[in-house]
C-alpha cells in the first residue's frame, strides 16, 4: 500500500476525511484524541505529531514496544550463541526470578558483543524509542529521558536482564547515541511526508523508508486499527495462566512444573 492508499484508507476507513475537518464537531470512536491537526494533512497517526504532550499514545507505542521485546527475546533464544553471545544456561528460562537478580547484581560489565551490535543496532533501538515519544507531541529532552528509561530500566535491567548481565556499552550508548540518530529519523521521515512519501521518486522505498523510521509507530496503528483498539494486556503470574487444562497437558508431555511464571496475556475483540 503506497502514501496515497494510506491516506485514502485513514480517511474513508477511519471517518478521519477532509468533510469531518470542516466541521467544529469532535470525532467520536476509538480514536477520539486530540488529532486535528494531523488529520487535516489525511496522513495517518504513525506519520504525524501531537501538538500537545499524548500520554495516552505514548502508554500505547509503550505496550506494543513491550509485545515486542518479548518476541524479540522469544526470537534471539533460537539464533546462534555466535550472534546473540547467549550460552545455553542464558536460554535456560527456568528459575527466572534468580536468574534476573544475580544477573542484575553482577553488573553492569562491559561486554563483547561484535560492534555492530553495540554500535550499530543498539543506536537504531534507542532512536526506535526516541522517536515513539517525539511522535507522542514531547521535545527533545523529553525523548531522551524516554529512550534512557526504556533502554536501560525496561530491557537492559527489564526483559534482557533474565538472559544476561547489564551491560555498560548499551546503558551509554543506546540512550546518548539513539537521541542523535531518533532526531536524525524523526527528521528524515518528516522531510519524506513533506515530499509525499518517496524517495527517490519511488513509493516503494518511500514506504520502506518510512517503516524503518518508525517501525513502533507503524505496527502500533495497523495493530490497533485492526482491532479499534479494544484491547487488554495483562500480566500474568500464575503457572499456565491458570488454565488446568494447559497444565495437564504439559505434565502429559513431560514439560517441568515451575512456580515461578512471568506471561503476558492480552485479549483481542474485533
Amino acid at each position: 500500500m503506497n502514501f496515497e492508499q494510506q491516506a485514502y484508507v485513514y480517511n474513508n476507513q477511519l471517518n478521519y476525511s477532509h468533510t469531518v475537518l470542516e466541521t467544529d464537531e469532535p470525532i467520536q470512536n476509538a480514536y477520539s484524541f486530540d488529532v486535528n491537526e494531523y488529520r487535516s494533512q489525511g496522513l495517518p497517526r504513525y506519520l504525524s505529531t501531537s501538538s500537545g504532550k499524548d500520554w495516552d499514545y505514548l502508554m500505547g507505542q509503550t505496550y506494543t514496544i513491550l509485545g515486542l521485546s518479548v518476541a524479540t527475546v522469544g526470537l534471539m533464544t533460537f539464533l546462534p550463541e555466535s550472534v546473540t553471545n547467549w550460552t545455553a544456561e542464558d536460554r535456560d528460562f527456568s528459575n527466572l526470578g534468580k536468574k534476573w537478580w544475580d544477573n542484575v547484581s553482577e553488573g553492569p560489565v562491559w561486554d563483547k558483543d561484535d560492534h555492530y551490535l553495540n554500535y550499530v543496532m543498539h543506536p537504531y533501538f534507542g532512536g526506535v524509542y526516541y522517536t515513539a515519544a517525539r511522535h507522542s507531541g514531547f521535545n527533545e529532552f523529553e525523548s531522551f529521558l524516554y529512550s534512557f528509561t526504556m533502554s536501560t530500566f525496561f530491557w537492559e535491567y527489564g526483559v534482557e536482564a533474565f538472559a544476561e548481565v547489564p551491560s555498560i556499552q548499551d546503558i551509554i550508548v543506546t540512550p546518548l547515541f539513539g537521541a542523535a540518530v531518533g532526531e536524525w529519523m524523526y527528521l528524515t521521515e518528516q522531510n519524506i511526508v513533506a515530499d509525499g512519501g518517496e524517495v527517490l521518486g519511488s513509493d516503494t522505498l518511500g514506504g520502506v523508508s518510512l517503516f524503518l523510521l518508525n517501525p513502533v509507530g507503524h505496527i502500533h496503528g495497523w495493530v490497533t486499527n485492526m482491532w479499534q483498539g479494544d484491547t487488554d494486556v495483562r500480566m500474568n503470574y500464575d503457572p499456565w495462566f491458570n488454565n488446568q487444562d494447559a497444565a495437564r497437558y504439559a505434565a502429559d508431555a513431560g514439560a517441568p512444573y515451575d512456580s515461578q511464571f512471568i506471561g503476558m496475556q492480552v485479549s483481542l475483540k474485533f
